[in-house]
C-alpha cells in the first residue's frame, strides 16, 4: 500500500507534462523531477515512457467510462440518462483538466496511434451505451427515429468535448476574463442537454422532462 502513492504522483506529474509538452518533448528525468521522485523509480513501475504515457490515458479513460457508463446504466428515461451522461462528461473533465488538451495532443501529433486501443474502449462501453441508449429512446417514440443514433451520440459528445478543447477561444467569446467561472461551466452543461435532447425530440410530441440541477 505504502507503494501506491509514488505510483499516483508518477502518473499526475506525467499527466501534467504530456499534456504541456506533448509525449515526444517530455523526458523521463523532467516526469521524476516534477513528481518528486527518482528517475529510477518510474522504470519499478513502467518498462518505459511509452508504456507510461499509455498508463496515463488509460487512467483518464477509465475515469470518464466509470462515470459515464454509471448514467447510462440508471434506470431512468433516455431523456434523464442522456443529460446524466453530459452532467458525467463535465464533472470528469472538470475534474481532469488536463484530458482534453492531452487527447487533443494525442490526435494531433501521432494520429491518436497511442490511445487506439483507450478509444477502442470507449467505444465498445460508453459511446455503445450512449447509442444504445438513444435507440431505445426511438423505439420508445420519445426520439426521432429518422435519426442515426451513431451521428446522434458523437454531437452530443461533441458539444462538451468542444468546450473544454476549445476553452481559451471560449473565454474569448464568452467575455469571463482569464478563466471561465464554474457556474459557466455548469449552464453550458444544461445547455448541453437541453440542445441534445431538443434536436432528438424535435417534431416528437413525447413530453421532456425537466432538467434536474446538479
Amino acid at each position: 500500500m505504502a507503494d501506491v502513492p509514488s505510483r499516483e504522483q508518477i502518473l499526475d506529474a506525467a499527466e501534467r507534462l504530456f499534456s504541456a509538452r506533448g509525449f515526444s518533448s517530455t523526458t523521463i528525468k523532467q516526469i521524476g523531477h516534477a513528481a518528486g521522485v527518482n528517475s529510477a523509480l518510474l522504470y519499478y513501475y513502467f518498462e518505459d515512457k511509452e508504456r507510461l504515457y499509455r498508463a496515463v490515458l488509460e487512467r483518464l479513460v477509465s475515469q470518464l467510462v466509470r462515470r459515464t457508463l454509471e448514467r447510462l446504466k440508471a434506470n431512468a428515461s433516455p431523456s434523464d440518462r442522456i443529460r446524466g451522461f453530459i452532467e458525467a462528461q463535465v464533472e470528469t473533465f472538470v475534474a481532469n483538466p488536463e484530458l482534453p488538451r492531452l487527447f487533443m495532443r494525442e490526435m494531433l501529433d501521432h494520429h491518436a496511434a497511442h490511445a487506439v486501443e483507450q478509444i477502442q474502449h470507449l467505444a465498445a462501453t460508453s459511446f455503445k451505451a450512449l447509442c444504445d441508449t438513444i435507440a431505445e429512446g426511438q423505439k420508445q417514440g420519445t426520439f426521432r427515429s429518422d435519426l442515426d443514433p451513431r451521428f446522434a451520440a458523437i454531437s452530443t459528445v461533441g458539444q462538451v468535448a468542444y468546450f473544454f478543447l476549445a476553452r481559451p477561444a471560449v473565454r474569448i467569446l464568452l467575455a469571463t476574463g482569464r478563466d471561465i467561472p464554474h457556474q459557466t461551466t455548469l449552464s453550458f452543461a444544461r445547455h448541453a442537454a437541453d440542445f441534445s435532447l431538443a434536436a432528438l425530440t424535435c417534431g416528437v410530441t413525447a413530453e421532456r422532462p425537466k432538467w434536474r440541477a446538479p
